[in-house]
């Protein structure tokens, strides 16, 4: 019997352990009263007043009073002589003088179920009143005293020990694992909400009976998923323990490393190769202290003696106590990746034909020299580009320029492997190839090294049973004079190399910077021909061509011009070479084309029969199948018939572009007419004559201005007139301003002529008046054209113009 804190009031507790089959302990039920609910048991009304009734337990601790219980309850009346006597003789009754003073007959009995005495005292004046007359009835008042007192204790023994007793057996069920079993005790008191609790403490050991059994199931599944995915899984997966011998050795270890399970555990391991022991150990000792290492590659040796690229993973393995047990390692085979990565480095790097280096690696490699770690050191680049290699591809196909290629890089590489002042040679894309020259910035130098690999490069090739004779160009560029930056270090050498390229090729040029402002300056010229285009400020401007015979005008060329809203009429010369390499070429040809053809149409719809319009190409043009849809386009708009147009192409488009199944044929098949323009200053030869169907060769005005002062150049008319009436083609000559050159012409033949003796380029309007006032021709005389063949003449001399062969007029 406890006092509680928390109640501050009596309370009598039983407790039972609970133990299992085996005997071991499961719990403890512990059952509370508050003694304050045992008054209502012993508020017996048929007792008369001063009759008192307490419960004692077997150490003499008062558990009930019904008189004044709040100053009796827990008190220990044990050493009380007739309670001490009570308490031993189990049951009885006697005469007792009670605390308070007042004698009563006591009767005494011990609850059958439990181990307490219940006494009844009642006073001695009431009990002995009526002795002498009604002492019959004082025995039957002991009796039924006596009675009262064994009715109280089995009705105490009835209403609270049974339930304990029945509970007692329940918890005896459940400490023998049936954790199902319930108790079936269903009363409204103290011992009910036991029962209660007894069953919410049963069904909660159930439930995490449940959970436990689930868990145990669920870490046997665990362990059975972890022993399949380690079987399965193509990493090699190792644990080994503290003194690095190995107690796990998956499949995909046997696998990756060729020992089998039985030839490694239980032994350290051994795919360590000689010399990495120290880093090994280092990497265990790390995970044996706690710490997960992750991402670590290096090498590893299989049974066979070859050697492995792996990434490992290693992770410490803990005991319940937290020290660590094992270490568990993983090894992935990047060894694939690893050969996959550096294929793609030198994918990225190095050029796949010749082997050198990119322009990738060559911007890393000048970045590096031109940094400032260097403490601005001179660096010097050359920039190479094949002579005449496109006639190697076109004559010989690419499989003979590829291989040209390889052997233009093994030249450069050899060069500078016996040159210490020669760093990183790349490819910088097409036939351009760069020569790095570290710490060398004094231009005699450079220049005697370029002269050196110019020299070497010059060499004939032999390839596929031809021999070849190629040259290169170069543009040379010294930082960091010519360029901070990589960028504009290789911009400055393109820019060098294009001057060596316009000054015939096959020589060295080192940037200046009036190069830069030449190049911006063409860089603002395609900006502003482009604003030009687009806002039509081109237009046509036409000047006559005239039969020498009869002086009749037998067509036009159309000619462009630039009306510029601050400087005026400019002619072709001040941006035909830039528009000709502009985006923008193709463009204003198939303008040029329209607009001739709509005002040859104009005129002719007007009674003005102009039996030709000549039209000059873009190189651009020339060779582009779009070509043939622009003609086609502008003769169906213009209503003009095909051999109406004449496109005139250069010597130099026709060098360059070699396609007997281009769109000059195909619309050559279809009635257009073709011209070699400025024929004699290029390249071409009798086999171009040959390939392209011309039908007119236009002579250069720059032989024909000395033809009669100057003996060779009338010699070379001559020659050209000759050669052309052998070949059945007509003849017109450029650039005639007087009477005796046109006479000259004439004399040898020349059918027609254009130039500033008859008109020079001329508006469309003005054009059309002129056109009023001379005589048209209607066809050309073929009786005249009889009289031209046949004659003899002398082999042709060539020249030499510009670099493009662009028509300038």
């Amino acid at each position: 019997m406890i006092k509680a804190r928390s109640l501050r009031k009596w309370i009598v507790t039983l407790a039972r352990p609970l133990v299992d089959a085996a005997g071991q302990l499961r719990g403890v039920v512990t059952v509370g009263t508050v003694l304050e609910h045992f008054q209502d048991a012993l508020r017996v009304k048929d007792l008369p007043d001063g009759s008192v009734v307490s419960i004692i337990n077997q150490d003499g601790d008062v558990i009930a009073r019904s008189v004044d219980s709040a100053k009796w309850v827990g008190r220990n009346v044990a050493k009380w002589p007739s309670i001490a006597r009570h308490l031993a003789a189990k049951e009885g009754s006697e005469p007792v003088m009670w605390p308070d003073g007042i004698e009563r007959i006591t009767g005494s009995a011990t609850a059958r179920m439990a181990p307490w005495l219940i006494e009844v005292g009642l006073p001695k004046q009431i009990a002995f009143a009526r002795v002498m007359p009604r002492l019959g009835w004082g025995a039957l008042f002991i009796v039924g005293t006596l009675a009262t007192a064994f009715a109280i204790a089995w009705m105490l023994s009835g209403r609270i020990v049974r339930p304990l007793r029945e509970l007692g057996k329940d918890a005896s069920e459940l400490a023998a694992g049936e954790l199902s079993h319930r108790s079936a005790v269903n009363t409204r008191d103290e011992v009910g909400v036991l029962a209660e609790n007894f069953n919410c403490m049963a069904e909660a050991l159930e439930r995490r009976e449940d959970e436990a059994r689930a868990a145990a199931d669920e870490l046997r599944k665990a362990k059975d998923t972890l022993a399949a995915v380690i079987d399965a899984s193509p990493v090699a997966i190792v644990c080994s323990d503290t003194d690095r011998r190995l107690v796990l050795w998956s499949r995909g270890a046997e696998q990756m490393f060729g020992y089998s399970a039985e030839e490694v555990l239980g032994r350290r391991t051994r795919i360590i190769p000689p010399g990495d022991e120290a880093m090994s150990q280092s990497l265990f000792d790390r995970a044996f202290r706690g710490e997960t290492i992750r991402d670590v590659q290096f090498k590893r040796r299989r049974k066979d003696g070859t050697l492995l690229e792996v990434r490992v993973a290693a992770a410490p393995m803990h005991n319940p106590d937290g020290s660590v047990r094992s270490v568990a390692w993983v090894y992935e085979d990047v060894t694939d990746r690893k050969n996959a990565e550096e294929q793609l480095r030198r994918l990225a790097h190095y050029d796949q034909l010749t082997g050198l280096p990119n322009r990738l690696l060559l911007q890393k490699e000048l970045g590096r020299l031109l940094s400032g770690d260097r403490g601005g050191r001179p660096t010097s680049i050359a920039l190479f580009d094949l002579d005449g290699f496109k006639d190697v591809n076109d004559t010989l196909g690419h499989s003979t320029g590829d291989e040209l290629l390889i052997d233009v890089g093994h030249r450069l590489i050899g060069i500078a492997e016996l040159r210490s002042d020669i760093g990183l040679v790349s490819r910088l894309g097409g036939d351009e190839f760069v020569v790095v020259l570290p710490n060398c910035g004094d231009p005699r130098v450079v220049g005697e090294i370029v002269e050196a690999i110019l020299k070497r490069l010059s060499e004939p090739y032999t390839i596929n049973d031809h021999i070849l004779h190629v040259n290169a160009s170069v543009g040379v560029a010294i930082a960091p004079n010519d360029g901070s930056n990589v960028e504009e270090l290789i911009a400055n050498a393109d820019l060098a190399l294009y001057q060596a390229k316009s000054d015939g090729g096959r020589i060295c040029r080192f940037f200046l910077p009036v190069l830069r402002a030449q190049a911006q300056a063409r860089r603002g010229l395609d900006l502003d021909l482009r604003r030009a285009f687009a806002q039509d400020e081109f237009e046509l401007f036409f000047q006559p061509q005239i039969r020498l015979a009869d002086q009749a005008v037998v067509g036009a060329e159309a000619l462009l011009r630039w009306r510029h809203p601050e400087r005026g009429i400019l002619a072709p010369g001040a941006f035909i070479e830039t528009l000709a390499e502009s985006a923008i070429s193709s463009e204003v040809g198939s303008w040029i084309v329209r607009t001739a053809c709509q005002k040859t149409a104009h005129w002719r719809a007007i009674g003005l029969p102009l039996m030709r319009i000549a039209v000059n190409l873009f190189p651009s043009q020339a060779h582009n199948e779009k070509l043939m849809a622009d003609v086609d386009a502008a003769l169906r708009e213009s209503g003009l018939p095909p051999e109406a147009i004449e496109l005139e192409i250069t010597e130099y488009v026709a060098f360059n572009h070699e396609d007997p199944t281009g769109p000059l044929l195909k619309l050559h098949e279809r009635g257009v007419k073709l011209a070699f323009d400025d024929f004699g200053t290029g390249y071409a030869s009798l086999n171009y004559l040959a390939r392209f169907p011309i039908s007119h060769i236009k002579i250069d005005r720059s032989f024909v201005d000395k033809i009669t002062d100057n003996a060779e150049d009338a010699a070379i008319v001559r020659s050209l007139i000759a050669m052309a009436h052998n070949l059945e083609l007509e003849v017109i000559a450029e650039g005639v301003e007087t009477d005796a050159q046109a006479a000259f012409l004439l004399n040898e033949r020349c059918q027609e002529a254009q130039g500033f003796l008859y008109a020079k380029p001329l508006p469309a309007d003005e054009f059309e008046s002129y056109l009023r006032t001379h005589r048209l021709a209607l066809q050309v005389d073929t009786a005249e054209k009889r009289l031209n063949r046949g004659r003899d003449v002398p082999p042709r001399a060539t020249r030499s113009l510009g670099r493009r062969g662009i028509r300038r007029s």
